[in-house]
């Protein structure tokens, strides 16, 4: 899996065509209607799905993040139903890559080569650890790729050349680019700079950005598809989800992803 992250990621960069990787919150606003969600994103064409799982403590979430976390958890989600949902995903037929986005105090508390066992044993394709700073990469991701799973960095604008380079230097399928200064969350514009950011790593490394935080909108989407290899979408489908009966969130998630790998394919053709 971690071999065919790379190969998506790389062709992206090539054919200079945006990847969509929507983020589904785990449990919210249950198990069942969260897992429904997952497979209306995927079969809207979502080429790698983020399941996040909801933290007491989220540092980098937005309002909107945090109330689907705290529902979650009050529903009784736990750390290993992330494997449960990849385990019901694969069962359903889905092969796209699937990765956990967690906070680093859940995964150091289950043990990174417990949770690379099981990732692996589930068909997991790796993982997003917000808070796990560059100076401390090394050790799990090496834990990681011994199961073929990945670890994902991350880039902001306040990172320096030398931070860029270190995060570049890692040999991930991707760096994920915080669009904005701040948390998770819907905008209804842009962040200030974010394209000529874009345009500026562009050919500078070698590794595909993809671009999370502050994306609200297919158009939106469609915009910084021009500049990145990948964009993420996460506050404002919880959002739309928080708004929708719950019988309806399946079909409400599948044509919203549709529209936004719409606007993708249309990005740059």
């Amino acid at each position: 899996m971690r071999q065919k992250l790379h190969q998506l990621l790389q062709r992206a960069q090539r054919n200079r065509k945006a990847l969509f990787l929507p983020y589904i919150c785990l449990g919210y606003p249950t198990y069942a209607a969260s897992l429904e969600c997952a497979k209306a994103a995927l079969r809207a064409g979502a080429t790698v799905l983020e399941l996040g799982v909801p933290f007491s403590d989220p540092i980098a979430d937005g309002p909107t993040l945090q109330k689907a976390t705290q529902i979650s958890l009050d529903n009784g989600t736990k750390f290993a139903d992330v494997f449960r949902m990849i385990k019901d995903l694969r069962k359903a037929g889905f092969n796209q890559p699937l990765l956990v986005m967690s906070y680093l105090n859940l995964v150091e508390q289950y043990g990174w080569v417990r949770f690379a066992r099981e990732l692996s044993k589930v068909g997991g394709g790796g993982a997003i650890v917000p808070d796990l700073p560059l100076e401390r990469f090394e050790n799990p991701k090496n834990i990681l790729a011994q199961k073929a799973l990945s670890l994902i960095p991350f880039m902001a604008p306040t990172s320096s050349p030398d931070r860029v380079k270190m995060a570049d230097a890692q040999g991930a399928p991707f760096l994920y680019y915080v669009s904005v200064t701040g948390v998770t969350g819907a905008r209804k514009t842009l962040a200030p700079g974010l394209l000529a950011a874009l345009r500026g790593f562009r050919g500078k490394l070698k590794t595909p950005i993809v671009v999370g935080f502050g994306i609200s909108t297919p158009a939106q989407a469609g915009q910084v598809g021009k500049m990145a290899d990948g964009i993420i979408i996460g506050g404002a489908l919880v959002q739309l989800i928080s708004k929708t009966k719950i019988f309806q969130v399946g079909k409400v998630v599948e044509t919203f992803c549709r529209q936004v790998v719409k606007a993708l394919n249309n990005a740059n053709s």
